[in-house]
C-alpha cells in the first residue's frame, strides 16, 4: 500500500469548516497579485513530502510524522466540534491544553518559519545531506510530538515543561476567551497563528506596526494571539494588562489573519456576508501583498547572515588548539 506524499500544513478539518458543500473555498494569495479562485481543500496548502523524515541509508519515512500531526489534529478537531456545539466563552482547561499543542505544531510547521529555520542553520551554499533535508520537521518531532505523546501516555504532569508553546500559554500570564461573531464572517489563512503587537513591558527590534505583520514578535514579547477555527469561532489569548486587545472586530480579526499570511487567505465562495468586511479584506490584502516581499527577503538574508556567522564561529573554533583544563 502506497503512503500518500503529499503532506497538508493547514489541516483538511480546519479548511472545511471555512468551504461550501464541494470542500471548496475561494483563495486570495497575498504572496502575489492573483484573482481570487476557487480551490479544493484538498488540493490547498499542500507540499510534496513537505513532513517526510531522511535518515542516512534508509528509504525516506512520509508516514511517522504525519501520523504524529494527524492525533493533534483529530483532537483539535474534536474541541472545535464542542466549542461549536456549546457556548462557552472560553475553553476549559482540557480545551486549552489541546489547542495549545495544535498553535504549538502549526507554528512550527509554516513553511515559512521552516524555511528560515533551514536557512540560519546551514550557509546558502552548504551542501545538504540526507538529515539535513528534514531539519525543520525534526524540530517539530522533539519539541511538539514527543511531548504530545508523552502526555497521552501520562509520562508527563500537568504543569510540568514539555512543549514550551503550549505550556507557556497554557500556564503564562495570558487569559483565553472564544471569538463569536454574529455569522460567518472570519476567514482562513496558511498562517492562522497571528501575532499580534507587544506586551506591556516588552520591546522588538521593530516599530510596532510591523510586529503585526508577525516581524519582530514572538511568544515571548507578543499581547495577542488570534486563530479562526470557523467562519463563525475564533479563539483569543491575550497578555494580561492588555484590554485594548481583547475585543477585535471580525475585520480586525481577519487582518491579523491576513497579515500573519506569508501564503493566501481563504473564505466561503459565497464571499463574506456584507460590504464592509469585504472592503476591508481588499485594504487588507494590498497592503500585505505591498509589504510581503519586503518582510520574506528581509528575514531569508537575516537567517543566512545567522548560517554564515555560525559557519564562521566553528571554522574559528576548529582552528584553534584546545587548551588543557588543568
Amino acid at each position: 500500500m502506497s503512503v500518500p506524499q503529499k503532506h497538508h500544513y493547514v489541516p483538511q478539518f480546519l479548511l472545511r469548516r471555512f468551504a461550501d458543500t464541494s470542500k471548496k473555498l475561494l483563495v486570495h494569495h497575498t504572496d502575489k497579485e492573483e484573482r481570487p479562485g476557487r480551490v479544493h481543500v484538498g488540493n490547498l496548502a499542500q507540499t510534496f513530502r513537505g513532513h517526510t523524515l531522511y535518515w542516512p541509508g534508509r528509504e525516506p519515512d512520509h508516514a511517522t510524522i504525519e501520523s504524529g500531526m494527524g492525533s493533534i489534529e483529530t483532537h483539535t478537531g474534536r474541541v472545535v466540534a464542542d466549542l461549536l456545539a456549546g457556548g462557552a466563552r472560553s475553553p476549559a482547561p482540557d480545551q486549552r491544553e489541546v489547542l495549545g499543542f495544535f498553535i504549538a505544531l502549526q507554528w512550527q510547521r509554516s513553511r515559512f518559519l521552516i524555511d528560515l529555520l533551514v536557512r540560519s542553520v546551514l550557509a546558502p551554499d552548504a551542501p545538504v545531506n540526507e538529515l539535513e533535508r528534514s531539519l525543520g520537521i525534526r524540530q517539530i518531532m522533539h519539541s511538539v510530538l514527543f511531548p504530545w505523546f508523552a502526555r497521552l501516555d501520562g509520562e508527563i504532569d500537568p504543569g510540568e515543561t514539555a512543549c514550551y508553546v503550549a505550556d507557556w500559554l497554557q500556564y503564562g500570564p495570558w487569559q483565553w476567551r472564544l471569538y463569536r461573531p454574529d455569522g460567518p464572517k472570519l476567514i482562513v489563512g496558511d498562517n492562522i497563528v497571528c501575532l499580534w503587537g507587544l506586551a506591556d513591558g516588552e520591546t522588538s527590534e521593530m516599530p510596532e506596526p510591523w510586529t503585526h505583520h508577525g516581524v519582530g514578535v514572538g511568544f515571548g514579547n507578543c499581547g495577542r494571539v488570534t486563530m479562526p477555527l470557523a467562519p463563525n469561532l475564533g479563539l483569543i489569548i491575550h497578555r494580561d494588562g492588555r484590554p485594548d486587545l481583547r475585543n477585535p472586530t471580525a475585520a480586525e480579526f481577519n487582518r491579523a489573519t491576513v497579515y500573519s499570511s506569508r501564503e493566501f487567505v481563504a473564505h466561503h465562495p459565497e464571499g463574506l456576508p456584507s460590504a464592509d468586511l469585504q472592503r476591508a479584506l481588499r485594504e487588507d490584502l494590498g497592503t500585505q501583498r505591498q509589504l510581503l516581499p519586503i518582510i520574506i527577503e528581509a528575514a531569508r538574508r537575516a537567517a543566512e547572515e545567522d548560517a554564515r556567522q555560525s559557519d564562521r564561529l566553528f571554522q574559528q573554533l576548529s582552528e584553534t588548539e584546545p587548551k588543557p583544563f588543568f
